[in-house]
């Protein structure tokens, strides 16, 4: 920006014209005997700057930093406009320089340095001003200390780029632990007479069905297998009679115990998955089939955040899927089979330890059937003898446990399951049916390098 100044009234005139930005107010602005220093100004701010001798031009070296405002031949003010350096050059009449000072223009970081320290009065919390912006540096405890400093530059910047070097120095890594328990107990009975064949003369059958061929050769009425159905015969020349008594009472208990364990960064995303992926055909618009494969299992997705001291946000999805022929469909002759899933999606914070259960599944399903032959199954006393009843109950209970916890990678050697294991010998296996010598890690045979390496210290993580 060049200014020319020809008389003291023409001067004020070309300085009122040159001026982009004015002053607020001029008499608050701080008075500089220029001497060629560095002239530091913070952005949106101006100063004066009074000259030795009177000037007839005054040009800035950069006019999208600053803009310069002519008030008399020996008074120059100077408005930064923009982040960054440039020079302010005043010429006599003559030409000679008057003046060639360097300008900087920064961020008036003081405010934002004071507001920092709200947020961690011991941390250091530190705004320096850049040419591009502002940067950032300190300590702090939690990640959520350092968000909260660099939306509160962001704010106060309204523009540019806040780089952040803050360092967090709690854990900044979740373990997640998540117990999927359940329980499923299954109650049938059953007892009935079952006619397979009332008679067999010579080649000719008669009864309500076809005799089977489990019972045959035998020359008296005998009772075949151990189990819970009983069969029975009788023959006599070329007479045979055979009949299946049903008598079944069943209990079942059955136990599903997952614990599946997953670490990821704050505000990361990690994924779990304990099972295996079915092929399912997709016919296509050619005629064409294609197959596409969907996972079943124990599944786990969690993206932990640590919003305070302690203190965990936690987003958790488990999942548990299992192949079933219940709504199984039929797909150009592939029996496909359908999914039981129990699926739960939830957000929680907690502190680090903290368990909670996140979903909880009871169901009871009952089921009673009772297969009679025609007409004789409704004689009274006597038709007992001509049905079959049968009944089922099935419970299920479903738990799922989360605990998280905040961790930091453990410097020692990490103990693994194959510790202290020891292969079998000949006599082992064959003589004493022993399949695995386990033995602890002092008796192991030294025949590495590492057999001088101590199991001391915590296993896997160090838990806070």
């Amino acid at each position: 920006m060049l200014t020319k100044l020809f008389t003291p009234i023409a001067a004020f005139t070309v300085g009122l014209m040159l001026a982009v930005t004015a002053p607020s107010s001029v008499n608050a602005a701080k008075v500089i005997n220029a001497k060629g220093d560095i002239l530091a100004l913070t952005l949106n701010s101006g100063i004066l700057v009074e000259l030795d001798k009177p000037a007839t031009s005054v040009f800035i070296g950069n006019p999208e930093l600053a803009d310069v405002q002519v008030q008399s031949p020996t008074i120059i003010y100077v408005f930064g406009k923009g982040t960054g350096s440039t020079n302010l050059f005043a010429l006599d009449s003559k030409g000679r320089v008057l003046l060639n000072s360097p300008v900087t223009i920064t961020h008036d970081v003081t405010s934002l340095n004071e507001s920092l320290t709200t947020i961690s009065p011991n941390g250091g919390l530190m705004a320096r001003s850049t040419p591009t912006g502002i940067m950032l540096t300190g300590n702090v405890k939690t990640a959520a200390q350092a968000e909260d400093a660099r939306r509160m530059a962001d704010l106060y910047l309204g523009g540019g780029t806040v780089f952040n070097r803050i360092d967090v120095a709690g854990a900044m890594q979740v373990n997640l632990r998540v117990r999927i328990a359940e329980v499923s107990r299954s109650v049938t009975k059953q007892f009935g007479f079952n006619w397979e064949a009332l008679g067999r003369i010579g080649d000719a059958v008669l009864g309500f069905a076809t005799p089977t061929n489990i019972i045959s050769g035998a020359d008296d009425f005998t009772r075949l297998g151990a189990g819970t159905n009983y069969f029975g015969n009788y023959t006599d020349g070329n007479v045979s009679v055979t009949g299946l008594v049903d008598a079944l009472n069943e209990e079942g208990l059955l136990t599903i115990l997952a614990e599946p364990n997953l670490t990821a960064l704050s505000g990361e995303t990690a994924e779990f998955l304990a099972g295996g992926e079915f092929p399912i055909p997709v016919p296509q618009e050619d005629g064409a089939v294609t197959v596409e494969y969907k996972p079943f299992g124990v599944s786990l997705s969690f993206t932990p955040t640590i919003v305070g001291d302690n203190l965990i946000n936690l987003q958790v999805s488990p999942e548990v899927s299992q192949l079933s022929s219940t709504s199984a469909i039929n797909v150009g002759g592939a029996f496909i089979q359908s999914l039981l899933t129990r699926r739960v999606s939830t957000t929680v914070e907690l502190a680090s330890g903290q368990s909670f259960a996140i979903g909880g599944l009871l169901s009871n399903d009952g089921d009673n059937n009772i297969s009679k032959t025609p007409l004789l199954g409704d004689i009274p006393i006597l038709g007992a003898l001509f049905r079959s009843a049968s009944f089922q109950r099935n419970e299920t209970e479903l738990l799922i446990i989360v605990t998280p916890y905040l961790v930091r990678p453990s410097n020692s050697r990490i103990a693994e399951p194959t510790d202290g294991y020891i292969p079998p010998t000949n006599k082992d296996l064959y003589v004493d049916g022993v399949n695995f010598r386990p033995t602890s890690s002092a008796a192991k045979p030294k025949n590495t390098a590492e057999s001088d390496v101590k199991l001391a210290g915590p296993a896997g993580f160090i838990l806070e």
